[in-house]
């Protein structure tokens, strides 16, 4: 489908331009407060001369092609006004005022392109015809607010206020209707004064109207900041100063680096490292430094709220370019740390648990490097609770942080790393639901009484492995005949559970009480939920098997998580690939202390 099309677009391209309003849509109804705020905003923008080389920007105008019938039965070709009703209505009463009362001739006859855009109501077609007149009518609402406009715009015209009512109609016309240039290659150049519309031109043609008005009423039609702020960057001349060669040189540059910015957003591995949104988030990537600019809240739903940041100033060039500079430099300091292998982890980590990219960009601009890079460090100790060593999987509320914790230990394995160039994968790591695995798990706990392909899934994995774990090979054989005998229509989870209790009975264990680790940190693996699901409640060695078997897919296993199911942490002089050991877990324990004591240093009680 193609894609939409947004642009600003002077009034002078709008000459000649026919307008339809759907029945769906309320008539106009802007009051004289309304009115007179759009003409002196335009005055005012006049009157600033730092706004030379600028425009003065309407809010958007959404339109979709169409065609319909007037009053007389004729075929019109034109646009269906979506939204911006008001606004183009408002222009229009202001430019039929001038037509009539200053220029006292049609605008084409005036030597412009063409004659006034057409707006035609479908609930009163005749309503076309009274835009063009300077009639009064109490008789109709449409009418009548369309009647109080015209005396509005009239008696602004003409109370003297702003000087000589001729000189003021003749610059406001200037300002509305300006002279339209274009250079050698046939690219619109800016006027030095002008207002311009958010030309949005909705592509989609299967969509019906009412829909697309109620969509965009609720904020859910992509008008994105990125967008306007492209359009308005392009077109607007932050240059003041600079030779014309110049100024197309400066908006070379905007472009290019802009592409290089939307380009390097776009990959996968650097969008996972600034942000915890899905690529999908943004249609152009920029705009989430745009919001890191505008600070805009993740509450915040307004999807032009950045746009009206960089605007906020009734579309002065003043900031506009130090505002792009912020940005890139912004984008710098990414780039940056995202090349830095210290820090693309330290930052990274904070990134993905929760902390704003913008507090990140603040601190930066507030320290030197060093400092800095302690201010992240004491970001990073505050993420990990005080008493980690006893968090409970038990206890719901602790999940997130114990996932902190390993998430730390696995980040920093990466980080410390330095026979490898390895960087841990974010891309990754986000694509998952992150989810904890108990290591050790003797007995079928959570299988769902009812799910018989759970039963049957359980018992061969785990008959698949018993003649390599025990040494009762005779009774082991036998079991494994039992389960390759069960008719699995008629067999009741009462067999199934007495069956799985003699598997377990012949799978060796480290004869320890595990009710006093069995929910701590040290028998805790972080692994997606998938995998999670996958391994079920298994025995060490049906999971270690089936971890490797994932990870000779390309399935994403944290590195720690590895390592555990490698036996990483096993003492070389006595390795039982199918017991997870009393020794391995006080391994692990400590190389999870050792990394997250790089932050939080143990508190030793000296009075204990």
């Amino acid at each position: 489908m193609e894609e939409n099309q947004i642009k600003t677009l002077t009034v002078t391209e709008l000459l000649g331009m026919n307008f339809f309003i759907p029945e769906y849509q309320r008539g106009y109804r802007w009051t004289k407060t309304n009115v007179l705020q759009l003409l002196n905003d335009i005055w005012e923008y006049r009157q600033e001369s730092n706004n030379r080389n600028t425009f003065y920007c309407l809010q958007p105008v959404v339109v979709r092609q169409a065609e319909w019938q007037d009053i007389n039965g004729i075929t019109i070709k034109g646009y269906e006004l979506i939204d911006g009703q008001q606004r183009l209505t408002t222009l229009h009463r202001i430019l039929t005022y001038l037509t009539l009362e200053y220029l006292q001739n049609n605008l084409k006859s005036e030597g412009y392109s063409d004659d006034l855009y057409s707006i035609y109501y479908k609930t009163r077609l005749e309503s076309k015809t009274f835009l063009e007149t300077n009639n009064s009518d109490n008789t109709k609402p449409d009418l009548y607010y369309m009647s109080e406009a015209y005396n509005t715009i009239k008696d602004w015209f003409e109370d003297g206020k702003r000087g000589i009512p001729r000189q003021v109609k003749d610059e406001m016309l200037k300002i509305i209707l300006p002279s339209i240039i274009r250079n050698d290659k046939g690219e619109k150049q800016l006027p030095e004064w002008s207002v311009q519309v958010i030309w949005y031109e909705i592509k989609d043609i299967t969509q019906k109207s009412e829909e697309l008005f109620t969509r965009l009423n609720r904020g859910k039609i992509p008008l994105t900041s990125a967008e306007l702020i492209k359009a308005k960057f392009v077109n607007s001349d932050s240059f003041k100063g600079m030779s014309d060669d110049d100024k197309i040189k400066r908006r070379t540059q905007l472009v290019q680096i802009w592409d290089e910015i939307e380009n390097q957003l776009n990959n996968p591995k650097f969008w996972a490292f600034i942000s915890n949104e899905s690529l999908t988030k943004y249609s152009n990537k920029i705009e989430h430094l745009f919001d890191i600019v505008a600070n805009k809240k993740p509450s915040e739903k307004d999807p032009l709220y950045s746009f009206i940041h960089f605007f906020d100033d009734r579309e002065t060039a003043k900031s506009l370019w130090e505002k792009w500079i912020k940005v890139e430099e912004i984008y710098r300091s990414l780039a940056y740390w995202y090349s830095n292998k210290n820090l693309y982890h330290k930052i990274g980590f904070l990134i993905a648990t929760g902390t704003q990219i913008g507090a990140l960009i603040s601190i930066k601009n507030k320290n030197t490097k060093e400092n800095f890079e302690n201010q992240i460090n004491d970001l990073i100790a505050n993420t990990i609770d005080e008493d980690w060593e006893d968090l409970s999987y038990d206890k719901p509320n602790e999940h997130s942080k114990i996932i902190n914790v390993l998430l730390l230990t696995n980040i920093e394995i990466t980080r410390t790393n330095n026979n490898s160039n390895e960087f841990f994968p974010f891309e990754m790591y986000k694509s998952i639901t992150k989810s904890l695995e108990h290591i050790h798990a003797q007995n079928i706990e959570g299988l769902n009484e009812n799910r018989r392909d759970e039963w049957f899934k359980w018992l061969h994995s785990h008959t698949n492995i018993l003649l390599n774990v025990t040494n009762e090979k005779e009774k082991a054989q036998k079991l494994i005949d039992e389960v390759n005998s069960i008719d699995e229509k008629t067999y009741k989870y009462e067999d199934f559970k007495g069956l799985s209790e003699k598997i377990l009975a012949l799978i060796p264990n480290d004869n320890t009480n595990e009710n006093e680790y069995l929910h701590k940190i040290q028998n805790m693996a972080l692994l997606g939920l998938e995998e999670n699901i996958s391994l079920g409640n298994s025995v060490f060695e049906v999971k270690r098997r089936k971890i490797i078997e994932m990870d000779k897919t390309g399935a994403f296993i944290p590195l720690a998580t590895k390592r555990v199911f490698l036996k990483y942490y096993s003492p070389e002089n006595n390795q039982r690939y199918s017991v997870w050991t009393e020794e391995e877990r006080d391994a692990y324990l400590k190389e999870i202390r050792n990394r997250v004591e790089l932050y939080k240093p143990l508190i030793i009680d000296t009075n204990a």
